[in-house]
């Protein structure tokens, strides 16, 4: 069964061009499991479209990480999102120049 999970717009800018991405976030439920998928489009100066898809994310942080990841190798810079919640747009939430790490996992923290 696939039905709409939640809805999203982030910012980004290339070549001096700001884009407000609109993006609907749907989640597939399989067997039990959940897993998200979202794609939008757009265009720039050298390209007449480009199409981002973001398949089989276990959450919605995933999902945006994978979504920045594929801004950033199409020589995007995110800038802000904002989540859409009880019809309402969110405030703005800013994107670090690094972006969105992934969270360290415990053998990663360094414990002793």
């Amino acid at each position: 069964m696939i039905r709409e999970h939640s809805r999203f717009q982030l910012e980004a800018t290339k070549l001096g061009r700001t884009i407000v991405f609109q993006i609907t976030v749907f989640e597939r439920v399989d067997k039990g499991r959940s897993r998200l998928f979202a794609e939008t489009q757009c265009d720039d100066a050298l390209h007449f479209i480009l199409q981002f898809i973001v398949r089989d994310a276990p959450d919605f942080d995933s999902l945006l990480r994978k979504f920045l990841a594929e801004l950033e190798y199409r020589g995007f810079l995110a800038q802000r999102y904002r989540l859409r919640e009880a019809r309402k747009w969110g405030e703005w939430i800013a994107i670090p120049p690094d972006g969105l790490r992934p969270p360290a996992s415990a053998g990663e923290a360094g414990e002793s």
